[in-house]
């Protein structure tokens, strides 16, 4: 973390710094009970709240900050049970300098000291099952408790995930420090678990009790431990903390962290996680309802399709392209066939003519096109057989673009956010999309990947409805690729 650190004693212990008569190790699991999450020390052997919705499995002298929102939706979409999360915090270093002075303030040495290397400290697991939170808090070792934690779930429900973080040591006073530092800057409520301490408009926070200095220049974010009611410094920006300065205790100004009730925390994953499952049932109950309602009304225009395709140019009537839905498992994506029965092994000689800058295929005037598949692909009629993959539970009627697993290989770092949700019959990028040249593959890309982040019922009424409008209007542009 951070490389030198100044003491003015060599050889006294040091002390840990306390902030309204808290410890870094306790304000740290404050905030992360303030985001709904329980942290678990591997052997410790009890915890408390055991009604949290998540568990932040470390070791002994383990802490850690890192974001979880996307976390929460990875452990939601891949319906896990575990996740072994590796932070990459490529600041940290596997060592700590301390400048070590006399009496006078001079230069005696520099003290480096190494930690133990054997640490795995920058892995953390994250559970949503107590029974297994309580397997770690009674392990003898981590491989223990991380084995005992894979073996009690279904290998399936087990996730290995890596995102940006920092780790800390609680064994070196200079993590702690940078620990605070980062609190400070993050933490934009801490009032939320912790009783006693207020805060001004300025984002200043103190305890109840006490005002800030006056006549200070004050620069939130800024967290002004007891007895910090004046100080020498005219100017103080944050993110910046002032330790206590009064020695006696303060357990009967701010509640100590076991006690503070869970329900004040803001369950915002499990808020989240609720939401998201009341959202894919109402989801799931229209797409069943819309494209039931759609095959039935329009059941005397599928069989008109399906005769013409027959007489004019025989079997198939239909075309199913294998493409890849949720979680990667594949289907047959069904239309109505508009191209010639050899047109997948003229791609490779058309090639040249292809305007799409990815893996799509898009040709002007395709010569692969049949004369009653040009009339359907102009007004969208070819992709109603759809309808029959919603009821299937294949696809959904508004999500990002069906695709196969050759083009998702092209795109890996987006792939499992786009395949965490049925693929679609409409969509973003069928309604957005510009087809500028060299731009196609990468709007496909954004505006997927735009959908999974903001989906809601409000979002897919939006696009649903633009849809129908555009198709009654004659200028919806068109929604899967030209490979058929």
């Amino acid at each position: 973390m951070i490389g030198t650190l100044a003491e003015t004693e060599a050889s006294a212990p040091i002390a840990s710094p306390v902030v309204w008569g808290l410890t870094a190790r306790q304000l740290h699991d404050a905030y992360w009970r303030s985001r709904g999450v329980e942290c678990v020390r591997r052997g410790a052997g009890l915890f408390h709240r055991p009604s949290a919705e998540l568990y932040l499995l470390l070791e002994e002298q383990q802490m850690s900050l890192f974001e979880l929102g996307e976390l929460s939706e990875r452990l939601i979409w891949h319906n896990a049970i575990v996740m072994r999360l590796r932070l990459l915090d490529e600041g940290r270093r596997h060592y700590s300098e301390r400048v070590v002075t006399d009496d006078q303030g001079l230069v005696r040495s520099i003290e480096r000291r190494y930690r133990d290397a054997t640490l795995p400290m920058n892995w953390v697991i994250i559970t949503t099952k107590r029974r297994i939170a309580q397997y770690w808090a009674h392990a003898s070792t981590r491989r223990i408790g991380w084995d005992r934690a894979r073996r009690s779930v279904p290998w399936s429900r087990v996730n290995h995930w890596k995102c940006e973080g920092q780790v800390f040591d609680e064994s070196y006073l200079d993590e702690q420090k940078s620990l605070l530092t980062k609190l400070v800057g993050r933490w934009s409520d801490p009032g939320q678990v912790i009783e006693g301490i207020a805060s001004t408009d300025k984002d200043i926070w103190h305890l109840e009790n006490e005002k800030p200095p006056r006549g200070n220049k004050l620069i939130g974010p800024l967290w002004l431990g007891s007895g910090c009611e004046s100080t020498n410094e005219r100017c103080v920006v944050g993110p910046s903390w002032k330790a206590d300065r009064n020695k006696e205790p303060l357990q009967t100004i701010v509640r100590t962290i076991s006690d503070v009730p869970m329900s004040k925390a803001s369950s915002t994953s499990v808020q989240r996680k609720r939401s998201g499952t009341l959202y894919r049932t109402g989801k799931r109950l229209i797409d069943i309802l819309f494209s039931a309602a759609v095959l039935v009304c329009l059941s005397p225009l599928l069989m008109a399709i399906a005769v013409v395709i027959l007489v004019t140019d025989g079997r198939p009537i239909f075309y199913g392209h294998k493409r890849q839905g949720r979680g990667g498992k594949s289907f047959r994506c069904w239309k109505f066939r508009t191209m010639r029965k050899d047109a997948d092994s003229m791609v490779s000689s058309l090639q040249s003519d292809n305007v799409c800058d990815g893996p799509q295929v898009l040709i002007q005037n395709d010569p692969r096109v049949t004369k009653i598949g040009s009339i359907l692909r102009r007004t969208q009629i070819d992709e109603l057989p759809q309808f029959f993959n919603v009821l299937l539970g294949q696809m959904s009627i508004v999500g990002p673009r069906p695709s196969p697993d050759g083009e998702n290989q092209l795109c890996p770092a987006w792939r499992d956010v786009r395949l965490s949700v049925r693929p679609g019959i409409t969509g973003l990028w069928q309604l957005k999309r510009t087809r500028q040249p060299g731009e196609d593959f990468q709007e496909w890309i954004r505006f997927d990947i735009e959908y999974v982040r903001t989906a809601s019922m409000r979002t897919d009424m939006s696009i649903l409805i633009e849809t129908i409008w555009s198709f009654l209007n004659g200028s919806l542009r068109r929604g899967n690729d030209t490979k058929s």
